[in-house]
């Protein structure tokens, strides 16, 4: 009525190895997750391409990249403000953005804008479509643009500026250091875990499950 079976298990040393290789994967996501989203890589560009949502100092700094480059333009994108106060009729984070920089001080005449009409969904792709028709409409020849955003955006913001572009334009991207948190420690800050949780969820999902086509129907 009894009977003996073989069973396998996990030696202490085997438990221990598993152990050590969830503590590594872990470790390896803190320390590199936000450098892996907060990319910087510029290419050869001849204009600069700004998401209106940042906060003042990426735009001085966006200011400072301009002045430091050979760029003949500053192109400023973004969808519809969701909130705020005394906001015009028609006024989106786009124009809002170059109303900024000029009062920052830089000249009006490098200013561009090409807003985008979406208020909720896909705002990010939204912005890389318009500024596309903008550069159709305005017959606007760009070499390559480098789009400026805020830390670990980077990466995501990239990838949609690139399928909107589908290979025609080389994009660029540089990411502002975001002075909520430390980046270096980014796990021991609320603002720093939501930010790199978010952005690697969306990037994941843009990557992997994002179709254009059913955007631009």
């Amino acid at each position: 009525m009894l009977q003996t079976r073989q069973r396998w298990g996990l030696s202490v040393r085997g438990r221990l190895v598993v152990v050590a290789l969830v503590l590594g994967v872990f470790l390896a996501g803190i320390l590199y997750t936000h450098p892996f989203l907060a990319v910087t890589d510029r290419t050869g560009a001849d204009v600069l391409v700004v998401e209106g949502w940042l906060p003042n100092y990426a735009l001085e700094e966006s200011i400072a990249e301009f002045r430091a480059r050979p760029y003949r333009l500053v192109v400023t994108v973004g969808c519809q403000i969701l909130t705020g106060v005394n906001v015009e009729e028609g006024d989106n984070q786009a124009s809002y953005a170059a109303k900024r920089l000029e009062w920052l001080g830089l000249p009006r005449d490098v200013i561009r804008v090409a807003p985008s009409p979406v208020k909720y969904r896909d705002r990010t792709y939204a912005s890389a479509l318009a500024l596309k028709k903008w550069a159709q409409a305005n017959n606007v020849s760009m070499k390559g643009f480098n789009l400026v955003t805020l830390g670990p955006h980077a990466r995501r913001s990239r990838l949609l500026f690139e399928k909107a572009f589908n290979g025609q334009v080389p994009v660029g991207v540089i990411a502002i250091e975001n002075r909520e948190y430390s980046p270096g420690h980014w796990w021991t800050y609320s603002e720093g875990v939501k930010e790199v949780v978010s952005e690697g969820v969306g990037y994941l999902y843009a990557r992997f499950f994002f179709r254009p086509e059913a955007r631009e129907q």
